[in-house]
Formats: C-alpha cells, sequence, structure tokens
C-alpha cells in the first residue's frame, strides 16, 4: 500500500503531532508499505531530521501536487488540506484541541476571544472559530475521520464515517532503564501553553522541600525553581530521564491525546493532572488537581509515598500496566485497518 501523510507544519516543528506523523512513517515501513510524507513550510526549527526520518521521503512546499497513491492521511487543519493535490480517499485526523472544545478545561471553553488570542496566538483563534461554525463543510471534503480520544468520537459520530484509534506507546522500548535519582523529582514536559506558569507556581509554593523541579520543552524560559533542560529529540535520552524522575505534574488545560502521558506511564512515572475529559478518557490510573495548592499536596504525598518505596512501587507498576492497554501491537493493527478500509472506499 501507497500512503501519503500530510502536514500542515513542518516536521521541525517537532511537537505531538509531528512526532506521531514520524512513528506512523517508521511504523508503516516497517510493515512493508510505501510512505512519503508531505509537510507545509510552517512553524521551522533547528532540528535535523535525518536521524528522525530513517531514510523517509519527506517534502516540504506550498503546493504538494501528490499521484500514485492508495490512501492520503491528513492531521487535519482549516482549509490547508487543499495545498495537497490530487485523487485519492483522504483520512481528516483530529488531533488538535481546537476543534474539540468540548473536551478542554472550562477555563479554555469559557475563555474570552481576546484572552484566547493572547494565550493561543490568533491563528489558533480563526482555526477555532472557523471550524466551529464550517465543521460540516469542512470535514466533507474526506472520506473518513479518525479521532485519537473515545470521547471525541461521539461529538463527530452522524457527520461522517469516523474511526476511534487512540495513541499508541511501544512498550518494549519505553520502559524503565535505570534506577530513580535518591533525591525526589518532578517533571514538566510540553511547551508554554501546556500550563508551564501553573508548573512555575508549583515549585515556588514547594521551594523549601527538598524536591527537584525539571521541565523539558522548545520555549520554556528559565526560573528561579525549576531546572529548564531545553527540547529533548533523542528518544534514548528522553527514556533515561523519565526512568530517572519520580512524578510527572501534567498541567495543561488544552488536550486530545497527549504522548507525554503514554510515554511517562510507560517508564513507570505516577502522574498528576487536571481532570479534562480528554485526560479522563484515557482510562489511566492518574491522580488529578485542580489547583496549584491541590498539585502542590499530591506532590508531598507522592513524596512520602517514594520515602516508603513500597507504595510508591505499586503505583509505578499500575503506571505501567495502565499503559499496555495502549500497546503498538494492540493499537496499531487497527490504524493500519482503517487506512486499508478507506483506501478500498
Amino acid at each position: 500500500m501507497n500512503v501519503a501523510l500530510c502536514h500542515h507544519y513542518s516536521l521541525t516543528f517537532y511537537g505531538g503531532g509531528e512526532r506521531f506523523l514520524i512513528d506512523v512513517a517508521n511504523q508503516l515501513m516497517k510493515r512493508g508499505h510505501k510512505v512519503v510524507i508531505y509537510a507545509l513550510p510552517f512553524g521551522r526549527r533547528r532540528i535535523n531530521l535525518d536521524r528522525l526520518l530513517q531514510g523517509i521521503e519527506y517534502h516540504e512546499n506550498l503546493i504538494h501536487h501528490i499521484h500514485d497513491v492508495d490512501v492520503a492521511y491528513f492531521v487535519y487543519a482549516p482549509f490547508v488540506h487543499k495545498f495537497f493535490v490530487g485523487k485519492f480517499p483522504r483520512v481528516g485526523a483530529l488531533h488538535a484541541f481546537v476543534f474539540l472544545n468540548e473536551l478542554q478545561h472550562d477555563e479554555i471553553r469559557t475563555m474570552s476571544h481576546v484572552d484566547f488570542i493572547k494565550e493561543f496566538g490568533f491563528s489558533r483563534f480563526i482555526s477555532n472559530l472557523y471550524f466551529d461554525r464550517f465543521d460540516k463543510r469542512e470535514l466533507s471534503g474526506f472520506d473518513a475521520i479518525h479521532v485519537i480520544n473515545r470521547e471525541a468520537q461521539a461529538l463527530i459520530n452522524g457527520k461522517k464515517r469516523v474511526y476511534y484509534v487512540p495513541n499508541w506507546i511501544d512498550t518494549s522500548r519505553f520502559q524503565p532503564v535505570r534506577e530513580k535519582e535518591t533525591r525526589f523529582s518532578v517533571l514538566f514536559v510540553g511547551r508554554r501553553t501546556k500550563g508551564f506558569s501553573t508548573f512555575v507556581e508549583i515549585a515556588h509554593l514547594l521551594r523549601n522541600k527538598e524536591i527537584d523541579f525539571i521541565a523539558i520543552g522548545p520555549d520554556l524560559e528559565d526560573t528561579e525553581n525549576v531546572k529548564n533542560l531545553g527540547l529533548i529529540t533523542d528518544v534514548k535520552e528522553l527514556i533515561e530521564l523519565y526512568s530517572r524522575v519520580h512524578f510527572l505534574v501534567y498541567t495543561s488545560k488544552i488536550d486530545v491525546f497527549p504522548l507525554t502521558l503514554l510515554e511517562a506511564a510507560a517508564c513507570k512515572i505516577p502522574i498528576v493532572a487536571l481532570p479534562t475529559k480528554a485526560i479522563q478518557g484515557l482510562n489511566l490510573p492518574l491522580f488529578y488537581a485542580t489547583s496549584v495548592n491541590e498539585f502542590a499536596k499530591v506532590i508531598c504525598e507522592l513524596e512520602n509515598a517514594w520515602q516508603t518505596r513500597e507504595d510508591y512501587a505499586k503505583l509505578a507498576e499500575s503506571m505501567r500496566t495502565g499503559a499496555m492497554q495502549y500497546d503498538l501491537n494492540t493499537i496499531f493493527p487497527k490504524f493500519l485497518d482503517m487506512l486499508k478500509e478507506v483506501a478500498v472506499l
């Protein structure tokens, strides 16, 4: 099967959507399929793609004329799918939070237009507004819709052929590779818009505790109480970090299905997050908190559990068990079946 993977951002942007497409391409090639990735030249960063793509054919232009493919898979964004020209069955995938308002935190769903633009930028505001008004017309350009969160399936059903296939994790790769550090450490993973300011507040509140606060992401600033390691693109280095830290604090109010949670859970890291519909829909054994004080309280409780070891070990093992339901060998065949079915429509 010949598959085109189409994206409205440069793969060098290297967020969740970009990492997902790279993994999809690698998995398809391992199974003998031909794959080409087509991307628009937006969101470019200085990242070497050769190591990440492992020989996968990649094109980055404003307009793409695509031929000889059985099916094309699009990470959906309003209108820009028209920049990929050709006659072939199309799958539109809803990965972005701006198209699934109902899954987001109450503060996001009730945010004023001005505040939304300040926090997430004008382009995301326009995407949100456009999709809210013209979603049926937009989705009509695809032969099928792919959703990655079960909670999203009910929001799209009735409008189009809908496939629910969640994100997956290679649990043979993402697993602990070393012992935890002796000093308790808490990790933040994501961009600034994923709640980094809340994480900084938590770190400040607990500044007198014997706890290390660590963050990784492409646009995070240094702070007094948080050690920022920047963006990590090397998977081995990322797994090493997951293995040595004790707790993941996930403060994001905007999500559909964050790969970070699967990666951390597979590496046996307990997690505390905001109780949004998107996160609760993952069915992982998470802790939940709704304020800086609540997050701080849970962190202190986990630090105590780490000191007793036995309770912490049970929590860590339960995370690994929860992640196993999304194992690559269970989920990816369903994704491949979706592409094959749409290819013959």
